[in-house]
């Protein structure tokens, strides 16, 4: 049976871990709802797959390794967005855009926790409540994000949320990944397989147009698995949902796999750069293009694309989305 424990860490406070018997630990804290640490058992070690900070500290410095975010992930270009004839204005943080919902967002909030345990899984549920026109969003937004562990080897992320008036929700974990356990290591030879025949196309500042562009010969051709090489990503790929796995990682030794999928329409593959090269981190000195950022949500845009879907929530129509992310080694 999956166990959950709950303990304080010195440098990041209480930390909520669920370990299951074939020995995988996954461990979540309060703090923007953050995925923190997955340890598995690889060659008699406890290799871990998150990359991210050991500090609180740290986190509340650069805020988005492994954090919740919302109310909506990526960029709302030119910081508003029209809902039922009228505009709303939300923060410009990033070159005039609101990016991952302002500066005040879910992944800067104390989440309440309760952990749970059952006879299949065991986890954590966090929970928050905004009030109307926080961050510029309307609604009184109540959301919770469960996080749990299997004896299969999966955890589950699933986002819940109602609001009382009509709002806009676009919910993701902005977890960073580097199979190989170790940040000083590039991910250049991971092996990629992303089930989606276009991609969003997205303009200098990285808001999308509302156009999609087919990836056969580009670079962000990933339909058949193959190594991800020194491919720059920032980039919302549209899920085909054809496959069991929406998305596939693997170690570079192939010991280790991650297969991802979801209830979300797309996935954003983010591959960390130069500017954030130098970072340490709890596996060691992040270097360029040391992790991977797999963010399962609906296409950035989507408040203004209608053909991308619906961001809208209301009182009649809650939010939930969830992405299973299953483990081999």
């Amino acid at each position: 049976m999956v166990k959950i424990t709950v303990e304080t860490r010195e440098k990041v406070g209480t930390i909520y871990t669920m370990t299951n018997e074939n020995g995988v630990q996954l461990s979540a804290i309060a703090h923007g709802a953050r995925l923190y640490e997955c340890l598995i058992p690889v060659d008699g070690t406890k290799r871990d797959i998150v990359v991210g900070y050991e500090s609180l500290e740290d986190h509340q410095r650069t805020r988005y390794y492994g954090a919740t975010i919302g109310p909506i992930a990526g960029r709302i270009a030119q910081a508003h967005f029209e809902l039922e004839g009228k505009t709303y204005h939300t923060e410009a943080n990033e070159k005039g855009n609101t990016l991952h919902g302002g500066s005040h967002s879910f992944d800067t909030k104390e989440w309440a926790a309760t952990p749970f345990q059952t006879e299949e899984e065991a986890g954590v549920a966090f929970s928050y409540e905004t009030v109307d026109g926080e961050g510029g969003f309307p609604g009184n937004i109540k959301v919770t994000v469960t996080y749990a562990l299997n004896e299969e080897n999966a955890f589950r992320i699933t986002y819940e949320a109602t609001s009382d008036q009509a709002t806009i929700l676009n919910l993701t974990n902005h977890g960073y990944f580097n199979l190989i356990g170790e940040a000083s290591q590039a991910i250049d030879e991971h092996y990629l397989m992303v089930d989606a025949d276009y991609v969003a196309k997205t303009k200098e500042d990285t808001t999308t147009t509302g156009e999609k562009i087919g990836v056969t010969e580009t670079v962000f051709d990933f339909t058949n698995e193959k190594q991800i090489g020194e491919t720059f990503l920032d980039t919302p790929f549209i899920l085909n949902h054809a496959l069991e796995e929406d998305l596939r990682l693997v170690s570079p030794d192939r010991k280790v796999t991650l297969a991802v999928k979801t209830t979300e329409p797309g996935i954003v593959l983010y591959t960390t750069g130069a500017g954030e090269a130098g970072e340490v981190m709890k596996t060691g000195t992040l270097v360029h293009h040391g992790s991977i950022a797999i963010e399962a949500q609906g296409i950035p845009g989507t408040e203004k694309y209608p053909q991308f879907g619906s961001f809208i929530v209301d009182a009649a129509t809650p939010y939930h989305a969830e992405t299973v992310y299953h483990l081999t080694f």
